[in-house]
């Protein structure tokens, strides 16, 4: 194979290339027909699967044949003509330059015979006249003239026509019927021999069409009425076949500058020994296999798992079938059959899974099926639980896509897609990112992020990240932590249950994982004050810190911040939240997501009553603010048809009264509507505009909670 070409499963002519033993066995057919003294015709089938190498063996005979003076050889290829007319023409033709070409010079010329009998067909010009031309050309006294002056030629020079036809077997179901008619027609000239090779299945399957009744077997009896002498191509062997197989996938690594380490050997030769080389049975599907891992192994590269990515290779050339199922099921590869539906929904489940593969299996023996399963068991160890019990948990799940391995969520896909999609990140760029963050600032890394970074990838983006980690050095874990902590805004943040799920959610955990990389308290106390300074909006900020790991006599985390440490960066990001917020006429509370938490942290570790006092005076100065406060405190609510804002409950109320005095906004409210009329039960899903749905449940929680004061103060009163 030339470095830079697909392999080529072209014949081959020269013996010496010759790596399955056919060189022999054609040459003795060969000398068979070469010594052959009886003037009789003969027809000789060379039977075997396509791509085994019959043309090969053809090519051998052929040269064999062209050292013997007596014999005239002539190839001739039923491929080149469009119909069954013009095949029989140019057969004969072809037929008579052969033997022209091997007589001496004034002796009578076949050709000269051709013209003769087949005049009507020198200046045919309609499809009408090439018909007429081939009745008139075989009637019965012309080819029987035709044989016997051809005969007489061929014995009077001692010569001997061996005709050698190939890849019958591909031909038109037509066109092989017109063949074989051919052959019938002319096999009985004296001193002729036929070799045709041929997929016999193939063609007998044709031939019954035509010729049998439907009758089984009618296909291979009308073969054995033209074929006298059947050959079956010998079988390849295994080892063989094997070490061809073998060393092809070696040139297309070292064309692809893949090294594999002795235990990627080890795996890949066990499982492909295994599972898959009692299905390889000719050359052709060798080279067929080593022509897709060129295209694949170098498009591929460093973007998948070597070793899985060659085996299900092989799956797709040698188990197509079995290739299809993977790809068309995801789930039932990927998952292991546990729901949370309890443990007979679970073993339900597992035999769904184990009788699903298996009945894709039923064509093979089961021991290869069972071969199959362990291939399948390696490429996909969840599969595992179905047939052996065996379970892994969320470790190995990280180790897959650490490998990135097939049976790992997040790269699937490649392997059956063989590009990154959209929604997907190239290994090579994050591993260019990570290199790059050693030596440039987050100034330069943010241009480097945004380069990679889409809205469709963001997901895939920061969880590689994440994944990783736990091996970034020093200064990766600084410069990346600071550089997501300024482009927070750019990550997706749709609305969802549990926030923490979302990309923005997953970005922020992000700079936590990096500040816990850090040997020391004084570093990681650093980089956490960068990330509350540098990220890109206040609610971003408020979003990293809550993911600042803490080390509690309830969760203790070394590497986590003391109840002092966490109080001081509440603190800073305080500092923040009251430069942004505590000057401004309006916050617009709906570009800060989760207000109320940002809320507290600046009314806790902020300025006394700096929080408070300045959300009074926006409420007293745009009564509408009031709205959206309420709005904001009230949790989003998850049902069938999406999300929606709940109402308005007692504990959003305490939350509240934590920064301001209620009766603020009941003054707000009354200004805006003077005539509500409290309701006697908590007033829910009301006919009503939003905004006065939360006045009337804010109103009445008010003034429930006041008469339980109210109680309360009468009670302790009474008790004195």
């Amino acid at each position: 194979m030339k470095p830079h070409n697909y392999s080529s499963d072209a014949p081959i002519y020269d013996a010496a290339l010759d790596r399955f033993n056919r060189f022999p066995f054609s040459q003795r057919v060969a000398n068979v027909i070469a010594k052959r003294n009886d003037p009789s015709s003969i027809v000789i089938g060379i039977y075997g699967a396509w791509g085994d190498g019959k043309t090969s063996v053809l090519n051998f005979i052929e040269g064999e044949l062209q050292a013997e003076e007596h014999v005239v050889c002539l190839k001739f290829n039923p491929w080149r003509f469009g119909d069954e007319d013009q095949m029989l023409i140019n057969f004969f033709n072809d037929l008579a330059t052969a033997i022209d070409r091997s007589i001496e010079t004034g002796k009578e010329r076949i050709g000269n015979l051709i013209e003769k009998y087949g005049k009507p067909l020198a200046s045919v010009l309609g499809k009408e006249e090439v018909v007429d031309g081939v009745k008139s050309f075989f009637s019965g006294a012309d080819i029987e003239e035709l044989r016997e002056r051809i005969e007489n030629l061929l014995e009077e020079e001692k010569k001997r026509v061996v005709i050698l036809l190939d890849d019958i077997d591909r031909l038109e179901k037509n066109e092989i019927h017109a063949v074989f008619r051919l052959v019938k027609l002319t096999a009985d000239f004296r001193y002729t021999a036929y070799v045709l090779a041929f997929d016999k299945h193939v063609v007998s399957s044709a031939l019954q069409e035509r010729y049998g009744d439907n009758a089984i077997g009618t296909g291979n009896s009308f073969l054995e009425k033209i074929i006298q002498v059947p050959l079956e191509l010998p079988s390849i062997e295994s080892e063989d076949l094997r070490n061809f197989c073998f060393n092809e996938i070696d040139q297309v690594l070292n064309f692809s500058n893949i090294e594999l380490t002795e235990e990627d050997v080890r795996q890949f030769v066990s499982n492909f020994s295994k599972g898959l080389e009692a299905h390889l049975n000719t050359p052709r599907q060798a080279k067929l296999y080593s022509n897709i891992l060129l295209f694949s192994l170098p498009i591929l590269k460093d973007e998948a798992n070597v070793v899985d990515l060659m085996l299900i290779e092989g799956i797709r050339v040698l188990l197509p079938e079995v290739y299809a199922l993977i790809r068309d099921n995801r789930d039932l590869f990927l998952k292991d059959g546990t729901s949370g539906y309890g443990y007979d929904y679970d073993q339900k489940e597992k035999v769904r899974r184990k009788e699903r593969v298996e009945s894709a299996l039923n064509k093979f023996t089961k021991e290869e099926m069972e071969q199959i399963i362990d291939l399948l068991c390696f490429l996909f160890p969840k599969l595992n639980n179905a047939f052996r019990n065996v379970h892994y948990g969320g470790n190995s799940e990280l180790k897959w896509g650490e490998k990135q391995r097939i049976c790992s969520p997040q790269y699937f896909q490649r392997y059956f897609t063989y590009a990154i999609t959209t929604k997907d990140v190239s290994d090579l760029a994050i591993n260019e990112l990570l290199k790059f963050s050693e030596h440039n600032s987050p100034e330069d890394i943010v241009s480097k992020i945004n380069g990679i970074l889409s809205e469709k990838n963001a997901e895939t983006f920061i969880s590689k990240l994440r994944r990783l980690s736990k091996n970034f050095t020093l200064l990766q874990s600084k410069n990346l932590a600071i550089s997501i902590a300024k482009i927070g805004s750019n990550l997706p943040n749709p609305v969802q249950l549990f926030r923490s799920m979302n990309t923005l959610g997953q970005g922020a955990i992000f700079t936590g994982d990096c500040i816990e990389n850090l040997n020391s308290k004084d570093e990681q106390f650093e980089l956490a004050k960068d990330v509350i300074f540098n990220a890109d909006t206040l609610f971003f900020a408020t979003e990293c810190f809550s993911w600042f790991r803490r080390d509690t006599e309830e969760h203790p985390n070394p590497q986590g911040f003391s109840d002092e440490e966490y109080s001081n960066l509440a603190g800073i990001l305080a500092k923040r939240i009251s430069f942004e917020l505590s000057n401004i006429d309006n916050i617009e509370i709906g570009k800060i997501e989760n207000f109320p938490y940002v809320l507290s942290i600046w009314n806790e570790y902020g300025e006394p009553k700096e929080a408070t006092n300045t959300i009074t005076r926006i409420i007293r100065r745009d009564k509408d603010f009031v709205f959206e406060l309420l709005n904001s405190y009230t949790p989003t609510a998850f049902g069938e048809f999406g999300s929606r804002k709940s109402s308005f409950r007692r504990d959003n109320y305490d939350a509240i009264q934590k920064v301001l005095d209620p009766t603020v906004i009941v003054e707000a409210i009354n200004e805006v509507y003077n005539d509500l009329v409290i309701d006697e039960r908590y007033p829910e899903f009301l006919d009503v505009p939003r905004n006065e749905e939360l006045s009337r449940q804010f109103l009445w929680i008010h003034n429930k909670f006041a008469d339980e004061e109210a109680n309360k103060e009468e009670m302790d009163s009474s008790m004195e």
